[in-house]
């Protein structure tokens, strides 16, 4: 049998013009600004949890930040409180469930601490990893979303009532 001819033309990759500045860029660390910025999104959905008030935006946003820090660990950055982050999100299955039933989003006491928990260790994480390594497990959280890995939380976010829309006076 022949070869197939190809059909399409070959087109070479844009080069990096600053590949090698690009290179050392990753080795450092997140701004402070970028950090404040990604722990206030997180921060601010909690607010709004610990007044009752959380959509399931707000959640997803603090889901977010736990894959997020469980990808992290997963680059070895923080690997030694993976338990705490799954339980973590352990609660924020049981805060879905209640919110799929329409108890809205309370949180109990142990609950809060747990989240809490996480949400510090996101901050400690965020605080040391490169931004190599935050782009990394950024990628690494979309393509378990993209594979399925994540099924269960993205079926409850799926299932959850959305946000109230405002409409423009």
């Amino acid at each position: 049998m022949g070869k197939r001819k190809r059909k399409k033309a070959y087109r070479p990759r844009a080069e990096n013009a600053n590949a090698f500045q690009w290179a050392i860029s990753g080795a450092y660390t997140l701004p402070l600004e970028k950090q404040r910025e990604l722990v206030g999104y997180v921060d601010s959905s909690l607010a709004r949890f610990y007044a009752g008030t959380a959509t399931r935006d707000d959640w997803n946003v603090v889901a977010n930040g736990m894959n997020i820090s469980v990808a992290l660990a997963y680059f070895k950055i923080g690997a030694s409180v993976v338990d705490e982050i799954n339980a973590g999100l352990d609660v924020l299955h049981a805060v879905a469930r209640r919110m799929l039933s329409g108890q809205g989003p309370i949180l109990t006491g142990g609950e809060v601490d747990a989240i809490r928990l996480g949400r510090d260790i996101y901050e400690s994480q965020l605080a040391i990893c490169s931004q190599a390594e935050a782009h990394r497990a950024v990628a690494r959280v979309r393509d378990m979303h993209r594979s399925g890995g994540m099924t269960d939380m993205a079926k409850l976010y799926a299932d959850m009532a959305a946000a109230p829309v405002l409409e423009a006076a």
